[in-house]
């Protein structure tokens, strides 16, 4: 039999050259890496049309196909001579017309986009700038009035290991006015009008495109029947309220405004815990690759029920499907909270995990802590600890270097908080879980311990410190250290009158006119440095309760006082007013 062969060909994404081979009974492609391997071959009575064009590896080859599980293949990598090999070879074997599409080159970024079959074409001027496959769109929201916000599924590579390759996660375009009505459609006699819903109401041209994607997209209703539908539930992460429908294959949330597909091979942990308020359960679930809205990523999904609220739910399975999954049961009639876990514990395959046996000083499963400014709860697991917050935390402790206890000011022993220092051995930030209760700091201890965790309590010094210290003794400590003795204050403050005043007002109740007189007289012309030479020179600073001290005091002043006066002249005019003061008095 005859056939035809193209050399140095890629087939679809991959980076491997191999041939192509033609001949009447179908076509096959061979890759050089390994000539032992299978070919990947199709019949040719399924080739429905083909098509050339201009790509970034040379020309592509795009043949379409009449199944359905793959209604296309691409070939990559002829040669611009070789167009007329391939039409001539397609022509003879099955019959077909190889059509030439021409591509826009000018990158303009404002064209027409529409749906056609499979994907969406963005055109410029009638030519295709690129396409987009609707298989690949993970999720389609209104973006604005007028935007439709397309996001797509990342998609694993062959070969690049733990490195993420460069993709794209997110389109938006831009689609203005309202959406017509086909032409055919009973219009009036203005021409054209406007799209209306089912209520009425007139649909933007970018809704219209938004309902379109995701009818033709692997997004929701599109899979199948739902199996199972809870309405009006409360999501934290992210924040609003949704509808969950459960697929064979994925979990969809549905909302006002937002809507997101969950494959179900993207949840990889799953977690029940108890609000520490004990009226509320939270189901956790963790992404990979998390779910995205906007710039905004979200590697958990977290949403609460009330601890009371029970629901009657019936699966839209028959007997020999509910028979595939394990625990799985066709009616179930119980909490909330416990329907849904063991439904997706049966879809998805994966454990649910429970809170650990770690138990705070009130006997509760959590406890309060912030990160930074957010506010949140912090769970013990046995193999871990997560934080729920806006964005949740969830830290292994087989990754987990070491964690430590430190208070915020050193030598703070009446701090009520702490901080917890979770330091990792494969992240370079370390995780500070802050504004803990101190009476915590057993439990978590012994937790830790039981877990073989490494742990650092820095405040055992301060604690231990504060424990040792007699609080009756640290009041007498700060009473001698606040007021020194009187001599050790002449000793420290040398010369100043104060120190002699101040212990006199309690020891001179026998005359106390006569320490008005002393004070009058030292006011009036007495330095504080000729004063106090004079008392210690005579040996008088030792103690001022001494009645026999204070006379000597007493007569020393006045004598001191009369030699002044009388060197100055004019001692006329303070003793008419001592006089007439004492007389007063």
């Amino acid at each position: 039999m005859s056939h035809v062969t193209f050399d140095n060909i890629y087939i679809g994404e991959s980076a491997e050259l191999g041939k192509l081979r033609f001949n009447p009974a179908g076509f096959g492609w061979k890759s050089y890496k390994d000539e032992n391997n299978t070919p990947t071959t199709f019949n040719g009575s399924d080739v429905r049309g083909a098509t050339w064009l201009r790509v970034a590896r040379n020309f592509q080859l795009r043949i379409f196909l009449r199944t359905p599980d793959k209604p296309r293949v691409t070939f990559d990598g002829f040669k611009r001579d070789e167009f007329d090999k391939v039409k001539r070879t397609l022509d003879e074997y099955f019959g077909i017309k190889l059509d030439h599409r021409d591509i826009s080159l000018k990158g303009w970024n404002w064209g027409k986009a529409e749906v056609q079959n499979n994907e969406i074409v963005f055109e410029v001027q009638h030519k295709e700038a690129f396409e987009l496959p609707l298989a690949q769109v993970a999720n389609s929201n209104i973006a604005g009035k007028n935007e439709v916000a397309i996001e797509f599924n990342p998609q694993p590579i062959p070969g690049v290991g733990a490195r993420e390759p460069d993709e794209l996660v997110e389109v938006r375009f831009y689609v203005p006015g309202k959406s017509k009505k086909p032409k055919g459609s009973d219009a009036g006699s203005g021409g054209e009008e406007t799209d209306v819903d089912d209520e009425g109401n007139e649909i933007s041209a970018a809704e219209a495109m938004h309902n379109l994607i995701k009818q033709k997209a692997d997004i929701g209703a599109a899979v199948g029947d739902s199996i199972v539908v809870f309405e009006d539930v409360l999501v934290l992460t992210p924040r609003g309220r949704f509808s969950l429908e459960f697929f064979h294959e994925s979990l969809r949330l549905l909302g006002k405004s937002t809507d997101y597909r969950v494959p179900f091979n993207s949840i990889h942990r799953i977690f029940l815990l108890p609000k520490l308020d004990d009226l509320h359960i939270q189901l956790v679930l963790g992404l990979d690759p998390p779910i995205r809205q906007g710039a905004t990523r979200y590697p958990f999904l977290v949403a609460q029920w009330p601890k009371d609220e029970e629901v009657d739910a019936e699966l839209n399975l028959d007997d020999e499907e509910i028979a595939k999954y394990p625990d799985l049961q066709k009616k179930y009639e119980a909490p909330t909270f416990q329907v849904i876990s063991r439904v997706l514990k049966s879809l998805t395959g994966k454990k649910v995990t429970p809170p650990g046996s770690f138990r705070n000083a009130q006997g509760v499963n959590g406890l309060k802590a912030n990160v930074k400014a957010v506010q949140g709860e912090l769970y013990f697991l046995e193999k871990g600890l997560i934080f729920i917050a806006k964005q949740p935390i969830l830290i292994d402790f087989s990754k987990t270097e070491s964690i430590s206890f430190s208070r915020v000011g050193s030598g703070v022993a009446s701090a009520r908080t702490f901080d917890m220092r979770v330091v990792s051995k494969t992240d370079s930030a370390d995780h500070v879980f802050s504004a803990i209760s101190k009476e915590e700091v057993g439990p978590i201890s012994q937790f830790l311990a039981s877990k073989n965790v490494r742990l650092k309590n820095e405040m055992e010094d301060t604690m231990d410190l504060a424990g040792d210290m007699d609080l009756d003794d640290l009041s007498d400590d700060d009473d001698d250290a606040s007021i020194p003795s009187e001599d050790e204050g002449r000793k420290k403050k040398k010369g100043k009158k104060v120190e002699k005043v101040q212990p006199r007002k309690g020891a001179d109740d026998e005359d106390e006119s006569e320490d008005e007189d002393f004070m009058d007289e030292s006011s009036d012309g007495g330095s504080p440095s000729e004063s106090d030479s004079d008392d210690e020179d005579s040996g008088m600073a030792s103690d001022a309760s001494d009645p026999m001290m204070e006379e000597l005091r007493k007569k020393q002043a006045a004598k001191r006082a009369k030699n002044k006066k009388a060197q100055s002249g004019s001692d006329d005019e303070a003793p008419k007013k001592k006089k007439a003061k004492m007389d007063v008095d």
